[in-house]
Parts: structure tokens; C-alpha cells; sequence
């Protein structure tokens, strides 16, 4: 695309707005040949100091007025646009460049609940052969590709790109998880949500949100910015009662509260559970793989979402009893062992009491908390940890540039019994765990916190770390450790 198309609203000279754009970019590390690239300042990284290494790629710089002498100290060979608005700028050309297809927009908010209830409404389109695609913590799903996803929700460019593949596999349905942080900063700017589902919140990101009320105001604008779309709301959260009082198309679901999507007759087991689903004045059995009442409620959510579709609710209900649950979301990765993403204590709660409830009499939990994040949710997870699990193994999750001895011993201030032990290697944690369930009947073991992520963040590098590859190399080595001492049984 020529820049005279991209930059409609700038007088550019015949010669400038002649060149042809191959892409836009405004991240250093993915810049592709021809693309323009914004110059735009970020926190903790110096952006000036990049351009003259971009020079051999790009067709054109464009930059902020306020730093005209700063970049043209630099001495560029390329041309420099300089602009009044360049975060306006940005999003006006890569709009241009990458025009919105007529997706029917999907979207999932909330503290806990958005990946699997994310999966499920996804799950549920492809069987009922619709086109969906899928944008969320784990992954970005577009036709029969699958991609690592960087962040829950992408920025605004990337968002971009991804709806231009999308265009070109024929997608239909975008399903989509919205961050706070994606709502805060402006990334879904610009597009239209049919259905808004919010699933609960709690305590996260009040690193970033500092109080409560500026959570939930960051969670508000998905509903108050899509106000023509459905609201899907669970009414038994207390801030879901909330955006039900103020909006007017809305769909609540629910399992104490009277709504219009409801589950009675909950059996809660270790390999799923049943309830039956009321909609209008019918109801339908559901026989589900997933473990947990918190469960119970992501399916609600997706069986709202297909009922405001209007969808066959009755194959709807066969489809989500066939759903058989989302890597790293109370995964059961070897008999008895799970694997969540729990890192808050709502929802460290939530697991451990779901484990509690369909009949494990004794569980042992590994857990921390990510460095240079939320101080104040340390203790909390502690006191939860230590309530709801009969032995608790604090470690390392996440530490960052933190010393992760310091986070462990501020986790140990939740402590009011002497049910736990702090050994900050991960690796030895789980090891000694699993040591430790084999002396128990009825005992499960979980790992907390780190879900599907296959890395630890120490320092500003990324290790290699899978919680569910650890546990099955801990078991295998033990299987085969096992088997020596048998044979040097029989030998002697």
C-alpha cells in the first residue's frame, strides 16, 4: 500500500507518498522489510537507540513532533514523518493497512474462569460448523494453525495482523480473552463485541490497578463500550450484580442467584461432575470431564453464550459434556496430580476446595508467587494454602529480579500452623512433594500457579520449566529407580 493511502489526513510530496509499504511496525524486534516504522517511546527501553540498525529494512520512519531534533541528530539516511499525534497516528494507519473483516466479535472478561470459558464457546462453534478463531493467555487459533500467544490480549498492531489471517481463512466467529491491561491500555479500541461474557473478579493486578474500584472500572469498559452488544454476566459474583444493574441487554447465569441460565442438581466427582441446564423453562443434562463447581460455572457461561446465539441448545449440552478441558487448568497430569494456574488466593481457594470436594481426604500443594507483582496477595495465598491443604510446599513461581527467599518468607506470614515447608528450587519442591503423597491414601497433589507456562522468569531471562514435564520426569525416574532396586533384589 502506498503511504499516500495510509496517511490520508498528511500533505505528503508526490515522491514520499508514492513509496509503497510492504507493513507497519512499531516494535524493533519485529520488523519486517518495507514496513513503516513508528517511533514510538516506551518505559525502560531506549527506541532512538534502535533506528539507525533499522534502516536497511524500513521504507519510512515516522516520529513525534517533540523529538524532531533528537532523531534528526541521529543522521538517518531514510525519511523521517513527523506528526502531531503519534499514538493516533498509529492506530488511523494500521487501520488502513489491515481493514476489519465483519467477524462476529466474542469476547471474555473476568479474574479467573477467561481461558477455559474462552476454549469452551470456541470448542462449541467448530462442532456446530462455524469458523471460530481463538485469541488467549495459552494460544492464538486461526483456521487449523496454532500459534504460542505472547499475551492474553495482543496489541493493537498485532491484533491487526491477526484479523487480516483470519480474513484469509474464512473466519466467522472471533473468540477472544480481554485482559484489564488490554482494557486499560486501549488494544481492543475500535472493535465492536457482540457478546461481553464476565465471569467474576477478585484480587489481581492491583500492582498495575493499585485499588479494587480501578480493577473493576478497567473491567466496566468492555461492557460500557459495547453497550449494543449482549452482556453475559454471571449474577453470583458480586461486580457481575453490578453490570447487570446497569445494562440493558444482558443474559445472567448462574447457580445461586435466579438467572437465565442456570445449573441444578450439581454432582461434583473426580473425574467431572453433572448438573442439569435450565434455560427459559427447559432443562438438559450435562455430564462433564471438567473438575470443580468453578467449572460448573464456565460452562454456564458458554451455554449463555450459545443461547443468546440462539444455537441447538440441546446439541449445545452434547458438545460441552464432550469437552475434555484446557492444559494447565486443574489438569490431571498423572493419577491423583494436578496442574493449575492459580496464582491468586480466590482462586487458589477455589481449586483447593474443588480437590477437597469430589473426596481427596488429604492434599499437598506447591506453590509461590511472581516477583516483582502484587506484595499484598502473598500472605493471603499463605493463609489460604494453609487453611484449605494439609502440607504446603512454598517455592519459587515467577521470581523475577526478586530475591525469591523474600517472597517465600513474606508467602510464610500467611502461616498459622506448622503445615508447610519453604524450598525455594521448584524442581526439588515438587520432588519432595510427590515423595511425600506416596505416604497417603486418598491424597492428591497440586501445583499451583504456573498452569500451561513452560518457563520460570529469574532475572530478566526465561528458564525452561514445565510443571506437568517436571512431575511425569519425577514419576518415570522413580518408576525406573524402582525397578534397579528390584533387580538388584533378585540378583542378590
Amino acid at each position: 500500500m502506498k503511504l499516500k493511502k495510509i496517511f490520508l489526513s498528511l500533505s505528503l510530496n508526490k515522491e514520499l507518498g508514492n513509496i509503497a509499504a510492504a507493513g507497519i511496525s512499531d516494535d524493533s524486534r519485529y520488523v519486517s522489510r518495507g514496513d513503516v516504522f513508528f517511533v514510538i517511546a516506551k518505559d525502560n527501553f531506549d527506541i532512538f537507540s534502535t533506528l539507525k540498525s533499522l534502516e536497511s529494512k524500513i521504507c519510512v520512519f515516522v516520529a513525534d513532533k517533540k523529538y524532531v531534533t533528537m532523531v534528526n541528530s541521529l543522521g538517518l539516511s531514510k525519511k523521517v514523518i513527523f506528526v502531531g499525534d503519534i499514538k493516533k497516528e498509529f492506530k488511523a494507519a494500521v487501520d488502513r493497512f489491515y481493514p476489519e473483516s465483519n467477524f462476529k466479535f466474542i469476547g471474555i472478561t473476568g479474574t479467573k474462569g477467561k481461558t477455559t470459558t474462552a476454549y469452551l464457546i470456541y470448542h462449541l462453534l467448530k462442532k456446530m460448523g462455524k469458523r471460530p478463531a481463538l485469541i488467549g493467555t495459552i494460544e492464538y487459533r486461526i483456521g487449523n494453525k496454532a500459534v504460542k500467544a505472547v499475551n492474553t490480549t495482543p496489541g493493537y498492531l498485532v491484533l491487526r495482523r491477526l484479523f487480516a489471517q483470519m480474513k484469509r481463512a474464512a473466519t466467522d466467529y472471533v473468540v477472544m480473552e480481554v485482559s484489564s491491561h488490554a482494557l486499560d491500555q486501549g488494544r481492543i479500541e475500535g472493535i465492536r463485541f457482540s457478546r461481553c461474557v464476565f465471569t467474576n473478579l477478585s484480587r489481581e493486578h492491583l500492582d498495575y490497578h493499585k485499588t479494587m474500584k480501578n480493577y473493576f472500572n478497567a473491567k466496566y469498559r468492555f461492557f460500557n463500550e459495547n453497550n449494543q452488544g449482549t452482556a453475559i454476566v454471571n449474577a453470583d459474583d458480586h461486580y457481575g450484580k453490578i453490570i447487570l444493574a446497569r445494562q440493558k441487554n444482558k443474559l445472567s447465569f448462574g447457580i445461586k442467584e435466579k438467572s437465565d441460565v442456570m445449573a441444578e442438581d450439581i454432582v461434583l466427582r473426580r473425574q467431572g461432575g453433572s448438573f442439569s441446564l435450565l434455560y427459559g423453562k427447559k432443562a438438559l443434562p450435562i455430564n462433564t470431564r471438567l473438575i470443580g463447581k468453578h467449572n460448573v460455572f464456565n460452562l454456564l457461561a458458554a451455554a449463555a453464550v450459545a443461547y443468546s446465539l440462539k444455537l441447538d441448545m440441546k446439541r449445545t449440552a452434547a458438545v460441552l459434556s464432550r469437552f475434555s478441558g484446557v492444559e494447565g487448568r486443574l489438569e490431571q497430569v498423572r493419577p491423583d496430580t494436578f496442574v493449575d494456574y492459580a496464582h491468586t488466593h480466590d482462586s487458589l481457594k477455589k481449586t483447593l476446595n474443588a480437590l477437597r470436594r469430589v473426596g481427596y481426604r488429604n492434599i499437598i500443594c506447591v506453590f509461590g508467587c511472581g516477583g516483582e507483582r502484587d506484595h499484598g496477595k502473598r500472605p493471603l495465598m499463605g493463609h489460604v494454602a494453609c487453611v484449605l491443604a494439609d502440607f504446603s510446599f512454598i517455592t519459587s513461581d515467577n521470581p523475577r529480579c526478586e530475591d525469591p527467599v523474600d517472597i517465600c518468607r513474606a508467602i510464610e506470614r500467611g502461616f498459622s500452623r506448622n503445615n508447610y515447608k519453604i524450598v525455594v528450587d521448584r524442581y526439588q519442591a515438587i520432588k519432595e512433594a510427590i515423595m511425600l503423597q506416596s505416604q497417603y491414601d486418598h491424597c492428591c497433589l497440586l501445583a499451583a500457579g504456573k498452569g500451561h507456562e513452560d518457563y520460570q522468569a529469574i532475572g530478566n531471562k526465561k528458564v525452561p520449566f514445565k510443571d506437568r514435564d517436571v512431575i511425569r520426569e519425577i514419576y518415570e525416574m522413580s518408576i525406573k529407580n524402582d525397578y534397579r532396586r528390584h533387580n538388584c533384589a533378585q540378583q542378590l
